[in-house]
């Protein structure tokens, strides 16, 4: 396989990269010789099956849909299981939207700490049939302070509202101490309830913000009612990691499974399977306008 182009960015002693012709996905995260995110299988396994790591986006869905079909914005969408545009679960459901490859951001701009890029889905493009809604996301990524801050940016490009249900997956690499030591703070107050499938069911669980101990728990969890601001914060041995939802991430997941070297703090815009469910927790964005969401990564 060729080398995958990457973008750097550097300030303040962080180091940033990137690979456009992988979804844009942030795969190395640094401070000094420390590498802050989890590469799992690599860079080159992201982009030939979609075998998440780093921090990559997840588009037109984050997480799970409930099955093969959906109906958002008064459009049905039948999803071909043989399509090669997604992957399906163990469960064979759809998960974490199209696949990096099919997933090219051209570059604007960029400088030393920031860039600009942006992704046309029109009916040309190769998974539109995913998600038949036009519109262009525009991705901007600034470094700086030990932060590093993404936003996405949505807008209609045709005649018709887009539904928005993206998020966020950042794989936080626990430090040389693993988990013995490490604490996770949750600023949410409910839990979705979720269903042997991992589906939520609609209901909600009180749940208690604030630090626990990682030690040998196991997650896969979606939240809302999250406190504001929603800051998440990964403490062990030898720093503090957080990820913070600065604005349009109503949602979270949080995953770490028993024995895993990381923990994921996950921005989403819409709960998982918000296509096929609907409601009010399904943001759509009428022609003319605009969503916008962002989140920070910052070191203490």
């Amino acid at each position: 396989m060729a080398e995958i182009e990457t973008i750097q960015l550097e300030a303040d002693g962080m180091r940033a990269a990137f690979a456009p012709a992988a979804n844009m996905v942030l795969h190395s995260l640094t401070i000094g010789d420390r590498e802050l995110l989890d590469a799992r299988d690599g860079l080159a396994a992201y982009l030939e099956s979609g075998s998440t790591m780093g921090v990559p986006l997840l588009h037109p869905w984050a997480n799970r849909l409930g099955g093969l079909r959906y109906n958002a914005a008064g459009t049905e969408v039948v999803l071909e299981p043989d399509s090669g545009l997604f992957k399906c679960d163990g469960g064979g459901l759809p998960i974490h939207g199209a696949l990096p490859a099919l997933l090219r951001w051209a570059l604007v701009d960029a400088d030393a700490a920031k860039l600009m890029a942006r992704l046309d889905w029109s009916p040309g493009h190769r998974a539109f049939r995913l998600f038949p809604f036009p519109h262009r996301l525009t991705y901007d990524a600034r470094l700086g302070s030990r932060r590093i801050t993404i936003t996405i940016t949505l807008e209609p490009s045709g005649d018709v509202a887009v539904p928005v249900s993206f998020g966020f997956h950042p794989y936080l690499r626990l430090s040389e101490g693993g988990r013995a030591d490490a604490r996770m703070s949750l600023p949410v107050r409910r839990a979705l309830v979720l269903d042997a499938s991992m589906i939520p069911t609609g209901e909600t669980a009180p749940c208690e913000p604030g630090p626990r101990p990682l030690r040998d728990t196991g997650w896969d969890d979606g939240f809302t009612d999250l406190v504001d601001p929603a800051r998440f914060l990964l403490r062990d041995g030898e720093s503090e990691i957080s990820v913070t939802f600065l604005r349009g991430y109503r949602f979270a997941q949080v995953f770490a499974p028993r024995d895993s070297g990381f923990v994921c703090f996950e921005p989403m815009t819409a709960p998982a399977n918000a296509l096929v469910t609907g409601g009010r927790d399904l943001p759509l964005v009428e022609p003319g306008g605009r969503y916008e969401a962002a989140f920070e990564i910052a070191v203490a």
